[in-house]
């Protein structure tokens, strides 16, 4: 018969497990990759790069933007990742073009098992020079933010 374990053996092998999940306890679960700006071609019925578009004045186009969201998450509060983009008013040879915000927000449950989720925000297509995009994500112990300057570009 094996002689039982000292209780003071087992003392430094609780306090390295009860450290080890400490310290993974604070890091987070759930970050964002980045953000990738393609367009919905309409007429295509595909989603394209804007070079690829079939109007090269931004007609018949949507904004998709898509939001890389890494990690897992099954928690009893919902993540939750804002959009936002943003364009400032501009002069172009074709004439003025208005300044404007675009604020959408998702609210994600629960995260695939693979750990990685793209999640796409759909946008109206206006023409602009800078698009500033800002996605931020916020949960319990969870704040990440990714920006991409981009453009909406149409022909003059």
């Amino acid at each position: 018969m094996s002689k039982p374990t000292s209780p003071r053996r087992l003392v430094p092998v609780l306090a390295l497990l009860l450290a080890s999940t400490a310290v993974s306890a604070s890091e987070p679960a759930v970050t964002l990759g980045g953000v990738v700006m393609r367009v919905f071609d309409r007429k295509k019925g595909d989603i394209v790069t804007p070079d690829e578009a079939s109007d090269p004045y931004g007609m018949n186009v949507d904004a998709l933007l898509l939001v890389r969201v890494q990690g897992t998450y099954e928690g009893d509060k919902p993540l939750k990742l804002t959009l936002t983009a943003s364009a400032a008013k501009e002069e172009t040879e074709a004439g003025s073009r208005r300044a404007w915000k675009v604020t959408q927000t998702r609210e994600l449950y629960a995260l695939p098992e693979g750990g990685v989720a793209q999640v796409p925000f759909v946008l109206p297509y206006q023409c602009a020079g800078t698009v500033k995009v800002v996605a931020t994500l916020t949960g319990p112990g969870i704040k990440d933010t990714r920006k991409l300057d981009t453009a909406f570009p149409c022909a003059e």
